[in-house]
């Protein structure tokens, strides 16, 4: 069959109304209709000659053009929009006339439009299957997707998103991984991807809140390890500020992933949500003279050498337990960071730099270079011991039998030791920024600590300098002098 389609517009399905789509002129068909073969399509009778009204039924779907779109033809124009004969009154008219009238574009686009949903229509009943819902259709419609395109699940949809993601970090990975298997797809894993709105946003965060209400009015009562329902991780603990602007986050990509590549969703519903301010405090730093003390307690311990690194010359965690010996230059001074050692779920994994700044030289004091030295004999005599039970990685800082050290203990090994110290107990990162933070009162050029640190740039490597009091009382100091003299 076919049907002469009179004027423009929105599609209504069973008095639902489609976004609009641009006007199909008179005297062309509807080529989607025809391939249907689902009846017949009966045009009502225009309103008026400047304005038509059709309505089309097919297999019981009411395809309802409800805008009034002007049709300029001058046969049929009413008196009062006959063109003037003044020429330049007739030159406005002809203007006005001329914008209301269908662009070729907008017409092909409206029979496309047309024949998609009849095609939709066969394909989705011809086995007796059902329509999809109005609400997607109309979504898919109004962001010029497939009417009959399949939905797809939130779950379904994330997956596919970060699989894609070939460029993440495995640390990066993982922690997607459980912000998705924590905390998105327990709320949201069957709802559509077209249909995710602000309430199912919220809804993700209404469920953090609960499940922080009730680990902490149990924590009241009892210090023995909480369980909470609806809670899929094995050790709850109260989800921080900072934790849930993360999972914000990742569902703000993902939404714009959505919006602009698949075009699933035509708006990000995160937005719709807000968290309380994130408000980091400032990461502690140890001052030349706790450094010394830490490093004097730490001096026998197997990994003390290690820290002595990270607190003088500001190595990563990574970094630090990667270093190699085939590339390490101790006559030139220094310690090559090229790859480095990850710690994903419960495995020890070789990953890349953490940027192209981070592959640099980490150049070294003439004590640690001697003691770098020393450690080296050790680690053969220990290999001669092992025999063949050694693992050879060529890695610095190993176990005796040539394993790497897991990160995590790295990191509670230094708290032990700072701990043991009688000082103030940082975290292993913390010991970093102490690095830079010494470099600074030690006077070394800005662009040097940058590159020690392995900063792209200088905003980076002041975020992790921290000034003393001393520094802020001095400088007060100096400043009082400047304004009133010495008799201040």
């Amino acid at each position: 069959m076919t049907a002469s389609l009179r004027s423009s517009s929105t599609v209504e399905v069973h008095s639902h109304t489609f976004p609009a789509i641009s006007r199909i002129p008179n005297g062309e068909t509807f080529p989607g209709c025809a391939s249907t073969g689902l009846g017949s399509a009966s045009p009502s009778r225009p309103r008026s000659s400047s304005a038509r009204h059709a309505s089309y039924v097919i297999s019981g779907w009411s395809l309802q053009e409800s805008a009034q779109v002007t049709t300029a033809r001058s046969t049929s124009l009413p008196q009062g929009n006959r063109r003037p004969s003044n020429p330049r009154a007739a030159a406005s008219h002809s203007s006005e006339v001329g914008s209301r009238l269908p662009s070729k574009r907008a017409n092909a686009y409206a029979l496309h439009q047309f024949t998609a949903i009849g095609d939709m229509i066969f394909s989705a009943t011809k086995h007796g299957g059902q329509l999809p819902a109005v609400a997607d259709v109309s979504r898919r419609i109004g962001i010029s997707a497939d009417p009959g395109a399949p939905g797809v699940a939130f779950q379904q949809a994330w997956q596919s998103w970060l699989a894609g993601k070939k460029r993440l970090r495995p640390s990066a990975r993982e922690r997607l991984e459980q912000i998705g298997q924590h905390w998105l797809i327990p709320v949201l894993a069957e709802v559509p991807a077209e249909r995710l709105n602000g309430g199912h946003c919220a809804a993700v965060f209404e469920r953090i809140e609960r499940i922080n209400a009730e680990i902490a009015a149990r924590s009241v009562d009892s210090r023995a390890l909480v369980r909470v329902d609806d809670e899929v991780r094995s050790r709850p603990r109260l989800v921080g500020v900072a934790s849930q602007h993360r999972v914000y986050a990742a569902l703000r990509e993902f939404c714009n992933f959505e919006v602009r590549k698949t075009r699933r969703m035509s708006f990000n519903p995160v937005y719709a949500i807000e968290l309380e301010p994130e408000e980091r405090e400032e990461a502690q730093r140890w001052s030349a003279e706790q450094a010394a003390h830490f490093l004097a307690t730490a001096a026998d311990d197997p990994l003390g050498l290690l820290f002595r690194i990270v607190v003088l010359r500001g190595a990563r965690r990574a970094e630090v337990c990667g270093f190699r010996w085939s590339r390490a230059d101790l006559d030139a001074g220094y310690l090559a960071v090229a790859r480095t050692l990850l710690l994903v779920g419960a495995h020890v994994i070789e990953g890349e730099r953490k940027s192209q700044a981070g592959e640099r030289k980490i150049w070294l004091d003439e004590h640690t270079i001697a003691l770098l030295r020393e450690h080296g004999k050790q680690q053969l005599a220990a290999r001669l011991a092992a025999g063949t039970a050694w693992q050879d990685h060529d890695l610095v800082f190993c176990k005796d039998d040539g394993t790497p050290w897991k990160p995590d203990y790295v990191s509670r090994r230094f708290k032990a030791i700072a701990r043991a110290a009688g000082l103030p107990v940082i975290k292993l990162h913390e010991g970093r920024h102490s690095a830079a933070s010494l470099a600074r009162d030690a006077e070394v050029d800005p662009e040097i600590r940058r590159k020690t640190l392995g900063h792209a740039d200088q905003a980076m490597t002041s975020h992790y300098t921290h000034i003393e009091a001393q520094a802020h009382r001095a400088a007060a100091e100096a400043v009082a002098k400047l304004v009133e003299g010495d008799g201040s």
